[in-house]
C-alpha cells in the first residue's frame, strides 16, 4: 500500500506517453498540453477538434505570409518602374557604345547581338528583379513571372487581398478569382469581385472556380464567338519532363479539338481491349532481342494484353503522334531527334548504368539499347575510365568548328544561366568575354546561353567570368555570386591538324595589265657560214 505523501503515478496516454527513454537519434514527441481525461467519454472528439484546430491555424498562417509575400512583389516590382531606378539598371555605359557601332564595322556576331535591339528601361529593370528573384529563390523565372504578375493583380483588388491576408481564403482561391477577374472589361472587375469572392470562403477550390467560371461568363458584355477567336491565338504543345524516365505532352487547343481527340484516343483503346489488345501497333518490346517464341517474348506479350485502358490510351497516343500524317501528307518519315549518351558496356548489354537524355537526364538502360538499334548512325565518345570525363566525340567531323559545336552542346547540355534549363540545341553559342573586347574564340571562353539570358548578359548588369572547364561563375546586379557547372565534365577537344594535300601547278595567265607575260632575255647566235668546213 502506497503512503500519502507519494505522488500518484502519471496517467499513461497514448500519444504522449512511453514507459521508456525514447531510443537514440528518433525525434522527440512535440511540445503541447497535456492530452485529456480519458474518463471523460467525449475525449476522442475534443482532440480530435484541437488537431485539426492546429492544422487550421497553420492554414491561415500561410495564407497570410503568402498575402505579405505578394504585397512584397508588387512593391518590388512597382519600385524597379520608377524612370529613376531603371535607367539604373542597364548596362555599362560602355557596352551600350559599342551595341551602337556603325553595323559595316561589325563582326557577325556583333550585328546578331544588335538585331536583338535594346531593351527599353522598363524592360532591362524587369528581367534584373526577375533573375534576382528567381536565383535569390531557387526558382525558375517563368514562375518568378507569373508571381509577379499575380501579386499585381491581387494587390490590385482590395477585398480579395484583405480575405488572404485574414487566412480567409487560401492562395489557390484567390488566384482562381483573378484568373476569371483578369478577362473581364476594368469597369466590370469589381462587381464580380463582389459576386463571387464570398463563395471563395465557403467552396472547395474546384467548385469555386467553377462557379466563378460560370459567372464570368454571364458578366462578360463581350461575345463568347469573339473571345473563342482571340484565345484560339494562345494555342500551343508544349513537354514537361517527369520523374523516372516520363515525361508530360500539353496540347492546349479549342475544347472541341481536344475533346474530340481525347474520344477518339478512348474509343480505340476500348476497340482494342473488347478485341483481346495482342500489343500490336504500339511499339512496345521492339527491339528487346528475345528470339521468337521465347519465354521472355511471351512474358513480354502477356504483359501487353494485361494493359489496363489508361496504358492503351497512351500507347495509342504515342503511335498516332509519332507515325500519324496530317491530311495534306506532311509528317511523312519525319521522326523525333533527340541526343542520348549511351555508355558502351550498357550499350552491350554488359552493364545497368543509366544512359542521358539530352534535356532530360537519366534514362533506363533498356529504354537506350531500344532507341540505339533503331539508329542510322553513331557518334564514338571516349570517356575516362576512372573520373567519366569526356576525352573525345569521335574523328568523323572534318571541321573543327563543328566538332567545337558538338563538344559544347554535349558539355552544356542546356543554357548556362543560373536556374535555367533550355535546351542548349535551342541555344547560342556566345563568348563568355565578349568578342569586341579581345575575348578569343576558344572552348574556355564559349557557352551556350538561350536569347533571353545572352540579351540579359549583354544588356543588364549581370557579369560572367568563366574557369576552365567550364564552370562559370555569375555575379548578379545585386552583388550575389552564383556558379553554374557544366552538364558533363569534358576535356577540350583537340584541334585537327590541317589537311596537307599536293600543290597544283597552275599555268601562268596570259598576258594582260595585270600579268605582264615574261619574256627570257636570250643572246643572237652568230650566223652560220654559207660553206662551212665539214
Amino acid at each position: 500500500m502506497s503512503s500519502p505523501d507519494q505522488a500518484p503515478p502519471p496517467v499513461p496516454d497514448d500519444d504522449d506517453y512511453s514507459p521508456e527513454p525514447a531510443p537514440p537519434g528518433s525525434t522527440p514527441a512535440p511540445d503541447h498540453p497535456p492530452g485529456p481525461d480519458r474518463a471523460d467519454p467525449d475525449w476522442v472528439r475534443t482532440e480530435l477538434v484541437r488537431r485539426t484546430e492546429l492544422i487550421a491555424a497553420e492554414h491561415r498562417a500561410i495564407a497570410q505570409a503568402q498575402a505579405r509575400q505578394a504585397e512584397r512583389l508588387a512593391e518590388l516590382q512597382l519600385w524597379s518602374e520608377e524612370p529613376q531606378v531603371a535607367s539604373r539598371l542597364q548596362g555599362s555605359p560602355e557596352s551600350v557604345r559599342l551595341a551602337d557601332r556603325d553595323a559595316a564595322t561589325l563582326t557577325e556576331d556583333q550585328a546578331r547581338a544588335i538585331a536583338f535591339g535594346r531593351w527599353e528601361d522598363r524592360e532591362v529593370a524587369r528581367r534584373t528583379i526577375v533573375s534576382e528573384t528567381a536565383c535569390l529563390l531557387n526558382l525558375h523565372e517563368r514562375t518568378v513571372e507569373r508571381l509577379l504578375d499575380e501579386s499585381l493583380w491581387l494587390y490590385s483588388t482590395t477585398a480579395t487581398f484583405e480575405a488572404l491576408s485574414a487566412g480567409e481564403i487560401s492562395y489557390p482561391h484567390a488566384k482562381a478569382l483573378i484568373d476569371q477577374l483578369r478577362t473581364l472589361p476594368e469597369e466590370d472587375q469589381a462587381a464580380f469581385e463582389e459576386a463571387v469572392l464570398p463563395h471563395a470562403k465557403t467552396l472547395p477550390v474546384g467548385r469555386f472556380s467553377n462557379r466563378a467560371h460560370r459567372l464570368r461568363e454571364k458578366q462578360h458584355p463581350e461575345s463568347i464567338v469573339i473571345r473563342t477567336k482571340n484565345a484560339l491565338a494562345e494555342r500551343h504543345t508544349r513537354w514537361e519532363p517527369a520523374a523516372d524516365g516520363m515525361g508530360w505532352l500539353h496540347w492546349y487547343g479549342t475544347a472541341h479539338d481536344t475533346k474530340s481527340a481525347f474520344d477518339r484516343i478512348d474509343t480505340t483503346a476500348k476497340a482494342l481491349q473488347q478485341h483481346g489488345d495482342t500489343g500490336a501497333g504500339t511499339g512496345a518490346g521492339a527491339g528487346s532481342g528475345s528470339a521468337p517464341g521465347s519465354a521472355a517474348e511471351r512474358a513480354e506479350a502477356e504483359q501487353q494484353r494485361r494493359r489496363g485502358l489508361a496504358q492503351l490510351r497512351a500507347d495509342i497516343t504515342r503511335a498516332l503522334l509519332l507515325d500519324g500524317v496530317t491530311p495534306d501528307g506532311l509528317g511523312a518519315g519525319i521522326r523525333g531527334t533527340v541526343m542520348i549518351t549511351v555508355p558502351v558496356l550498357t550499350l552491350l548489354g554488359q552493364s545497368d548504368e543509366p544512359a542521358t537524355l539530352e534535356g532530360y537526364g537519366p534514362i533506363s538502360p533498356e529504354t537506350a539499347r531500344d532507341i540505339a538499334a533503331g539508329a542510322p548512325s553513331f557518334t564514338r565518345l571516349l570517356t575516362h575510365p576512372e573520373t567519366g570525363v569526356v576525352l573525345s566525340l569521335g574523328k568523323t567531323q572534318y571541321k573543327n568548328t563543328k566538332a567545337m559545336k558538338k563538344w559544347l552542346r554535349m558539355r552544356d547540355e542546356t543554357c548556362r544561366f543560373p536556374g535555367c534549363n533550355r535546351p542548349a540545341v535551342k541555344s547560342d553559342v556566345d563568348h563568355t568575354d565578349d568578342w569586341a573586347n579581345g575575348g578569343s574564340t576558344d572552348c574556355d571562353n564559349l557557352a551556350h546561353l538561350c536569347e533571353a539570358h545572352h540579351r540579359l548578359k549583354h544588356l543588364s548588369q549581370w557579369q560572367v567570368v568563366q574557369e576552365p572547364g567550364g564552370v562559370l561563375h555569375w555575379t548578379s546586379p545585386g552583388k550575389r555570386s552564383y556558379r553554374t557547372d557544366p552538364a558533363n565534365p569534358v576535356a577540350p577537344p583537340r584541334p585537327r591538324p590541317p589537311v596537307v594535300t599536293p600543290k597544283k601547278r597552275r599555268r601562268p595567265a596570259a598576258a594582260s595589265y595585270l600579268m605582264p607575260e615574261h619574256q627570257p632575255t636570250r643572246r643572237p647566235s652568230p650566223p652560220v657560214p654559207e660553206n662551212p668546213p665539214f
